[in-house]
This record gives C-alpha cells, structure tokens and sequence, in this order.
C-alpha cells in the first residue's frame, strides 16, 4: 500500500467548543466550516487536517460515523521544535495543561493538555530522525 498521510476527525455535540479549543491552544486554522462539519489544519502545512462533525448527520451514511466520541482509547501527538517554548507560552496563557513538562525514561519531553471531548493531547520535542 502507498498511502500519502493519515488524517483524523472527531464526532462530537461539542463542535464550536472543540473548534475554538483547537484554534486557540494548537494554533489550527479553520480550511472549511458549515453547521454540522468543520475541517482544520496546520497554518504551516495545510495537507495535515482534523475534521469534527456532529453525531447524526444523515448525509453520513455508515452508523460508525454517526456517533459521538465516548471518551476513551485515542490521544493525540503534536510534535513541537521546541517543547519547552510551547510549554511556556501556554502556562503563561492559561492553556488547560494536564502534565506539566516532563522528561519521560524513555527520552521523550513532552506535557499534555485535554480537549472539549477529553481527548488527551500530547504535545511532544521533535525527535531528529537521523
């Protein structure tokens, strides 16, 4: 298989909560938006998006795309330059943060924020791939 990227999308009655929370605290900016459906991206690169939608739309027509999130079993990584700079911007901002950064065992620098729906979001240094 020969996939170019993986996109993701939340379903959730929370849509303009989620949508403010995205844009504020990870800098998403809004590529389309009606009442039901709202698709977002990185402003540095457009390609890589986040769609939310709300549950019970008939146009969508599998059930599985129909429900609203249940809170459990998915996070979200958001990979930073500099980890330490988003940290202490959104502390300084009153970002509701969950982990404040920490060294892990394992190398990585991370600390984590949880959105509208309760998604844990994981704001990580940026590993060089050399």
């Amino acid at each position: 298989m020969e996939f170019q990227q993986i996109q993701t999308g939340i379903i959730t009655e929370k849509l303009e909560e989620t949508k403010v929370f995205y844009e504020k605290w990870l800098g998403l900016i809004t590529k389309f938006e009606s009442d039901w459906f709202v698709l977002l991206c990185l402003p540095n690169r457009p390609e890589v998006e986040l769609a939310i939608m709300k549950p019970n739309q008939p146009q969508v027509r599998k059930p599985y795309f129909q429900n609203s999130y249940q809170g459990k079993g998915v996070w979200f990584i958001f990979e930073s330059k500099d980890v330490t700079k988003e940290f202490e911007k959104m502390k300084q901002n009153k970002a509701p943060i969950d982990l404040t950064l920490t060294t892990e065992e394992w190398g990585d620098v991370h600390f984590t924020l949880v959105d509208p729906n309760g998604i844990g979001i994981d704001i990580v240094q940026e590993r060089n791939s050399n």
